[in-house]
């Protein structure tokens, strides 16, 4: 399921409202998954009817299967540049709770959705804290899916009611999920809810609704032609995945894995379209390394190319999940970050990623520094100016704070035309 989960890694101190949240929330998931599993027997529908795989308990055998099955969601697994994961695990929570009710969806929720990465680079209470709230939520949808299924089968033919109550499911899985994913991003981000909700774009909505039918489908061919058609259902949307992951790779920077020229260019132009619909602005900037070229030529290239790397994880780690951070160039990077109204706002926002990138590296035993020159446009009142324009004012912008020896420079539309020292 397109839905982010909380960030893998982030050097933000965790708030105290994170933590008050975070606690909250697996308090919530466990004692729904525990209520379940008492008080709502299992639906005989998820039994898996094979003999000669599961012995004399079907419905256990069944319940394994799904979990089993939706393990391979992790496969689907991957990052958002560095800030959230999307997973692929809605349709097999969803065709559990409409098989098997809220327990069996509450389970393959718990544990199906457990990933390598975040057991190695999650906390313990936020690796708790993300299978409580995909229980909680797939609880909640498997009740809404019974109760949905009831009514359907009153005026609707069975596969037209299961499909109602997939969406239902579906519908109050993505709904609970993400807004227990939102809040816990907007606390550890400092988002604002405006910027919070830039998260789940068009693109997330209209795979929600794909994967709704993926659920029924994988549902239907388990009741009709038995447990082997959803495994071959699964591998085609697994391959279809991976074509679009590969396209999806096109976008990005393979040394540094920030986003390339194509890729910013699409969040450029989506901001502008934003500042033109709401009138929420961003900032661009240009940034070029300081001294680079004598790591290059005192070390080599290969020393070179870590200290590239280095400094896209420190982009990377600079910026919210809502910004965007590209490699342009051998050492020149874009980023955009949206929501920035006001040149001091901006301007410390750049210091700070200033300051960061002036950081010592250790290369290959040895500690190099580097600077950077930054060249700041605040893309606000200012809708109609084309996004080539926009990029050679923040070039002009960089190429002004090199002269002067590094540092932060803002670009013309600034009504100031201000300027800030390194």
């Amino acid at each position: 399921m397109a839905v982010s989960r909380p960030p893998l890694v982030t050097l933000r101190e965790p708030s105290r409202p994170l933590y008050v949240f975070t606690a909250a929330t697996i308090v919530a998931g466990i004692a729904a998954l525990a209520w379940a599993t008492v008080a709502v027997p299992i639906a005989p529908g998820i039994g898996l009817h094979a003999p000669e795989l599961t012995g004399t308990d079907p419905v256990s055998a069944g319940l394994v299967f799904w979990v089993c099955l939706g393990l391979t969601g992790s496969m689907r697994a991957s990052s958002i540049d560095g800030h959230a994961v999307v997973t692929f695990h809605l349709p097999f929570i969803v065709a559990a709770a409409l098989l098997g009710g809220p327990v069996a969806g509450g389970w393959v929720a718990f544990v199906s959705t457990i990933e390598l990465r975040e057991l190695r680079e999650v906390p313990w209470y936020g690796v708790l804290a993300n299978h409580a709230s995909q229980a909680l939520a797939a609880v909640l949808a498997g009740l809404a899916a019974a109760a949905a299924l009831r009514v359907g089968l009153a005026w609707a033919v069975p596969a037209a009611a299961e499909l109602v109550a997939a969406a239902v499911a579906s519908a109050v899985l993505g709904a609970v999920a993400v807004a227990v994913a939102a809040v816990t991003i907007g606390l550890r981000e400092r988002l604002t809810p405006r910027e919070t909700l830039l998260v789940f774009s068009g693109s997330w909505r209209r795979t929600l609704l794909a994967e709704c039918v993926v659920a029924w489908v994988l549902a239907f061919a388990y009741q009709g032609m038995g447990w082997w058609a959803p495994m071959v259902c699964v591998a085609l949307v697994l391959l279809a995945w991976e074509a679009h992951d590969d396209r999806e790779r096109i976008a990005h920077d393979e040394m540094t894995g920030l986003l390339n020229r194509h890729g910013l260019m699409l969040h450029l132009a989506a901001a502008v379209a934003r500042l033109r619909r709401t009138g929420v602005g961003s900032l661009l900037v240009m940034l070029d390394l300081d001294g680079f070229k004598a790591i290059n030529d005192t070390y080599g290239h290969l020393a070179g190319d870590e200290v590239l790397q280095v400094v896209g994880e420190r982009l990377n780690a600079s910026i919210r999940v809502t910004d965007a951070a590209a490699r342009v160039g051998g050492d020149e990077f874009l980023l955009l970050l949206p929501g920035i109204r006001d040149a001091a706002t901006a301007e410390a926002r750049a210091r700070q990623i200033h300051a960061r990138l002036a950081e010592p590296i250790l290369v290959d035993g040895h500690v190099v520094r580097v600077g950077a020159s930054l060249g700041l446009v605040l893309i606000d009142g200012h809708p109609f100016v084309p996004t080539l324009r926009l990029l050679a004012e923040a070039d002009r912008a960089m190429y002004a704070a090199k002269r002067a020896g590094g540092g932060v420079r803002f670009g013309g539309f600034e009504p100031a035309n201000r300027s800030a020292s390194p």
